[in-house]
Protein backbone atom coordinates (compact mmCIF):
# COMPACT_ATOMS: atom_id res chain seq x y z
CA UNK A 1 0.00 0.00 0.00
CA UNK A 2 2.83 2.35 0.87
CA UNK A 3 4.59 1.86 -2.49
CA UNK A 4 1.28 2.42 -4.29
CA UNK A 5 0.77 5.78 -2.57
CA UNK A 6 4.37 6.81 -3.19
CA UNK A 7 4.14 5.91 -6.90
CA UNK A 8 0.91 7.88 -7.37
CA UNK A 9 2.33 10.89 -5.51
CA UNK A 10 5.60 10.74 -7.47
CA UNK A 11 3.72 10.53 -10.78
CA UNK A 12 1.59 13.54 -9.83
CA UNK A 13 4.61 15.63 -8.78
CA UNK A 14 6.61 14.72 -11.89
CA UNK A 15 3.53 15.43 -14.02
CA UNK A 16 3.15 18.89 -12.50
CA UNK A 17 6.85 19.64 -13.03
CA UNK A 18 6.75 18.53 -16.66
CA UNK A 19 3.62 20.62 -17.28
CA UNK A 20 5.39 23.71 -15.88
CA UNK A 21 8.52 23.16 -17.97
CA UNK A 22 6.76 22.32 -21.26
CA UNK A 23 6.41 25.08 -23.86
CA UNK A 24 2.98 26.70 -24.09
CA UNK A 25 2.24 25.31 -27.56
CA UNK A 26 2.79 21.72 -26.30
CA UNK A 27 0.86 22.13 -23.05
CA UNK A 28 -2.30 20.27 -24.08
CA UNK A 29 -0.31 17.29 -25.42
CA UNK A 30 1.99 17.15 -22.42
CA UNK A 31 -1.01 17.50 -20.11
CA UNK A 32 -2.79 14.63 -21.83
CA UNK A 33 0.28 12.36 -21.71
CA UNK A 34 1.13 13.12 -18.08
CA UNK A 35 -2.53 12.80 -17.09
CA UNK A 36 -2.61 9.36 -18.69
CA UNK A 37 0.46 8.34 -16.69
CA UNK A 38 -1.15 9.49 -13.44
CA UNK A 39 -4.40 7.66 -14.27
CA UNK A 40 -2.44 4.49 -15.05
CA UNK A 41 -0.63 4.76 -11.72
CA UNK A 42 -3.93 5.17 -9.90
CA UNK A 43 -5.57 2.27 -11.77
CA UNK A 44 -2.57 -0.10 -11.38
CA UNK A 45 -4.24 -2.26 -8.68
CA UNK A 46 -7.20 -2.86 -10.98
CA UNK A 47 -4.90 -3.93 -13.81
CA UNK A 48 -3.07 -6.37 -11.54
CA UNK A 49 -6.37 -8.12 -10.77
CA UNK A 50 -6.87 -8.92 -14.45
CA UNK A 51 -3.28 -10.05 -15.15
CA UNK A 52 -2.80 -12.66 -12.47
CA UNK A 53 -2.81 -15.59 -14.89
CA UNK A 54 0.86 -16.38 -15.57
CA UNK A 55 -0.13 -19.18 -17.99
CA UNK A 56 -1.75 -16.82 -20.47
CA UNK A 57 -0.56 -17.41 -24.02
CA UNK A 58 1.36 -20.59 -23.27
CA UNK A 59 -0.25 -23.29 -25.32
CA UNK A 60 2.72 -24.09 -27.48
CA UNK A 61 1.05 -27.06 -29.14
CA UNK A 62 -1.30 -24.73 -31.02
CA UNK A 63 1.34 -22.11 -31.82
CA UNK A 64 4.05 -24.30 -33.30
CA UNK A 65 3.65 -26.90 -36.02
CA UNK A 66 5.45 -30.21 -36.28
CA UNK A 67 9.10 -29.95 -37.23
CA UNK A 68 12.60 -31.08 -36.41
CA UNK A 69 13.05 -28.57 -33.60
CA UNK A 70 9.59 -28.93 -32.09
CA UNK A 71 10.74 -30.79 -28.97
CA UNK A 72 13.56 -28.32 -28.38
CA UNK A 73 11.12 -25.42 -28.78
CA UNK A 74 8.69 -27.03 -26.33
CA UNK A 75 11.42 -27.39 -23.74
CA UNK A 76 12.45 -23.76 -24.21
CA UNK A 77 8.87 -22.54 -23.74
CA UNK A 78 8.48 -24.79 -20.70
CA UNK A 79 11.74 -23.47 -19.23
CA UNK A 80 10.68 -19.86 -19.82
CA UNK A 81 7.29 -20.42 -18.20
CA UNK A 82 8.97 -22.15 -15.27
CA UNK A 83 11.22 -19.10 -14.79
CA UNK A 84 8.20 -16.78 -14.92
CA UNK A 85 6.35 -18.81 -12.31
CA UNK A 86 9.43 -18.91 -10.05
CA UNK A 87 9.98 -15.14 -10.32
CA UNK A 88 6.29 -14.39 -9.80
CA UNK A 89 6.05 -16.68 -6.77
CA UNK A 90 9.17 -15.18 -5.18
CA UNK A 91 7.85 -11.65 -5.77
CA UNK A 92 4.45 -12.62 -4.34
CA UNK A 93 6.05 -14.10 -1.20
CA UNK A 94 8.05 -10.91 -0.74
CA UNK A 95 5.12 -8.54 -1.26
CA UNK A 96 2.47 -10.49 0.66
CA UNK A 97 4.54 -12.06 3.45
CA UNK A 98 7.74 -9.97 3.51
CA UNK A 99 9.96 -13.02 2.93
CA UNK A 100 12.96 -13.24 0.63
CA UNK A 101 12.68 -16.67 -1.00
CA UNK A 102 13.92 -18.67 -3.93
CA UNK A 103 11.36 -20.85 -5.68
CA UNK A 104 11.82 -23.89 -7.89
CA UNK A 105 8.78 -24.98 -9.88
CA UNK A 106 7.96 -27.87 -12.18
CA UNK A 107 5.47 -27.34 -15.01
CA UNK A 108 3.00 -30.11 -15.93
CA UNK A 109 2.47 -30.96 -19.61
CA UNK A 110 -0.19 -33.43 -20.81
CA UNK A 111 0.06 -36.02 -23.60
CA UNK A 112 -1.16 -33.43 -26.16
CA UNK A 113 1.84 -31.21 -25.35
CA UNK A 114 -0.35 -28.63 -23.62
CA UNK A 115 0.71 -26.92 -20.43
CA UNK A 116 -1.72 -27.86 -17.69
CA UNK A 117 -0.27 -25.86 -14.80
CA UNK A 118 2.30 -26.08 -12.05
CA UNK A 119 3.04 -29.64 -11.00
CA UNK A 120 5.12 -28.94 -7.90
CA UNK A 121 6.85 -26.09 -6.11
CA UNK A 122 9.76 -26.02 -3.64
CA UNK A 123 10.32 -22.81 -1.68
CA UNK A 124 13.68 -22.04 -0.11
CA UNK A 125 13.57 -19.37 2.57
CA UNK A 126 13.31 -18.66 6.28
CA UNK A 127 10.22 -17.95 8.32
CA UNK A 128 7.67 -19.44 5.93
CA UNK A 129 4.44 -20.52 7.56
CA UNK A 130 1.40 -22.54 6.57
CA UNK A 131 -0.38 -19.39 5.33
CA UNK A 132 2.36 -18.73 2.75
CA UNK A 133 2.24 -22.32 1.50
CA UNK A 134 -1.56 -22.20 1.35
CA UNK A 135 -1.39 -18.96 -0.67
CA UNK A 136 0.98 -20.57 -3.21
CA UNK A 137 -1.38 -23.55 -3.52
CA UNK A 138 -4.31 -21.20 -4.07
CA UNK A 139 -2.65 -18.91 -6.61
CA UNK A 140 -0.88 -21.53 -8.72
CA UNK A 141 -3.35 -24.40 -8.33
CA UNK A 142 -0.66 -26.79 -7.15
CA UNK A 143 -1.08 -29.24 -4.29
CA UNK A 144 2.59 -30.19 -3.93
CA UNK A 145 4.19 -27.13 -2.28
CA UNK A 146 7.07 -27.86 0.08
CA UNK A 147 9.75 -25.96 1.97
CA UNK A 148 13.27 -26.81 0.84
CA UNK A 149 16.19 -27.08 3.20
Amino acid sequence: MRTYIISVAAAAVISAMVNMIAPERWSKYVGMATGLVVVMCIAQPVFSLFHEDVFEGFSYAAEYGAGAGEEMLREEVKRELCERVEEDAAARLKSEFGRECRVEAEIAVNENAEITGVESMVIYGDGLDAAALARMREVYGVSDVTIGR
